[in-house]
């Protein structure tokens, strides 16, 4: 009982020095997307398989909780994906074809970052976590022997082609700038890694598709609980 009682007294007097705080950060983000593809079931040669870039953006409503240097947050995610692709196909008669697709989703993220201070107003905190997408729609523009065309997938001729959810890896390095005890102003390198195929499993066994995103992005940091 007396263990239980000093370890008890330990604890509470751990909590009542941590310092623990909310915060909001909202963000927003420009970038670079590819893929990486592969869909056997087209014909020809290939130049591309969906490696060019394109460019994207993203923005997040950020909310978290602040554990001395420990940081957990996590809010809802606005990212865009996409990729650019070059292929010749055909054997009597050559079709060349470029496509420049974007994907459009929302998601979830849960993040865990710890914080470095770099002085008293400088502050570095690198973050890993994950991300359950949404996969809401795409947009695709082709270009076939120079006849332009545009499509819109959305709803259930989307989901019929591609998967309804995604799993993501995040990466990131926040460098951060206190301007008082309230506000921090940061921006932040980001990386984001799909690890479950954008294309269903009945759509073809040997093919798959994974978003990659670099971005850049900047946003704020408000503790409403300090002044």
């Amino acid at each position: 009982m007396n263990r239980f009682i000093l370890a008890l007294f330990c604890f509470s007097g751990f909590v009542s020095s941590a310092q623990i705080g909310f915060f909001l950060q909202p963000q927003v983000g420009v970038g670079s997307s590819g893929v990486i593809a592969h869909d056997n079931l087209k014909l020809g040669t290939y130049e591309n398989e969906g490696g060019y870039k394109v460019s994207v953006y993203d923005w997040e409503l950020g909310a978290g909780i602040r554990l001395n240097n420990w940081e957990l947050s996590s809010g809802i995610h606005f990212l865009r994906s996409g990729y650019n692709e070059h292929t010749v196909s055909g054997y009597h008669f050559l079709i060349d074809t470029k496509t420049t697709q974007y994907y459009n989703h929302i998601a979830l993220p849960v993040i865990a970052g710890y914080r470095f201070a770099m002085g008293k107003r400088f502050s570095i905190t690198p973050g890993f976590g994950y991300e359950i997408s949404y996969n809401i729609s795409d947009e695709k523009t082709i270009n076939q022997d120079g006849a332009v065309t545009q499509q819109k997938l959305t709803g259930s001729a989307f989901t019929s082609q591609y998967t309804s959810t995604s799993l993501w890896v995040i990466m990131r390095l926040r460098l951060g700038y206190r301007l008082n005890n309230m506000f921090c102003i940061f921006v932040s390198p980001e990386y984001y890694d799909m690890v479950s195929s954008m294309l269903p499993p009945g759509y073809n066994v040997a093919a798959f598709q994974y978003s990659r995103i670099f971005s850049l992005n900047a946003g704020l940091t408000w503790n409403p609980g300090k002044k």
